[in-house]
């Protein structure tokens, strides 16, 4: 399970990542407690991000259009809901464009996919979560939301938040990079596959 294998290496690789964004938050984290169950729509995907294990803060998630759709503050897990079809969902740490990362796929309304946030040396792990998953993580994703706070954005603050986000271009062409410069297995975690979904 690589979340419960957080070691000393991936403690300093989000250290160096809150580092590289300073001490203050650029970007303010709207993320509130949110009680009940996640269920899926029947018109919209929904993709739960989980953070299980490392206590990145002010994590923003973007569509593939730029805009911010969820945040996670520490650990917690918050759902996002995108159109079907081809999509991608983007992390970052608040605005740093080079902490990115990103998973893709053809997704379906009606159905429930899952991903997990880490650090990563420099940067933010947004990868999928499925029964796929390496070091068997899938078995543990009942365990995480039931360890973790449910979250969403505060909407009576999201105008400040995608103001302090700014201009998505360039975290999306990092995430893009990202995963571009990732090998095949790794790749593979980035993908999510319709038949993933719940």
């Amino acid at each position: 399970m690589r979340a419960a294998k957080t070691s000393r290496g991936v403690r300093t690789a989000a250290l160096a990542a809150l580092a590289a964004v300073g001490c203050a938050p650029v970007v303010q984290n709207i993320a509130v407690a949110t009680p009940g169950a996640i269920t899926p729509s029947s018109d919209a995907v929904t993709i739960v991000v989980i953070q299980p294990a490392t206590h990145l803060r002010s994590v923003s998630l973007l569509d593939g259009q730029g805009q911010l759709v969820g945040q996670l503050d520490d650990r917690s897990h918050t759902a996002v809901r995108v159109p079907e079809g081809p999509t991608i969902l983007y992390a970052v740490i608040e605005n740093e464009s080079a902490t990115a990362d990103r998973i893709e796929g053809t997704l379906v309304p009606g159905r429930i996919y899952y991903a997990t946030i880490e650090a990563r040396s420099g940067g933010v792990a947004l990868t999928t979560l499925t029964p796929r998953s390496p070091d068997g993580r899938w078995r543990h994703k009942d365990e995480w939301l039931g360890a973790t706070p449910r979250v969403q954005m505060d909407s009576q603050k999201m105008g400040r938040a995608i103001n302090e986000v700014g201009d998505p271009a360039p975290i999306l062409r990092a995430g893009d990079a990202h995963v571009a410069g990732l090998d095949a297995a790794h790749r593979a975690e980035h993908e999510i596959q319709e038949s993933d979904g719940l």
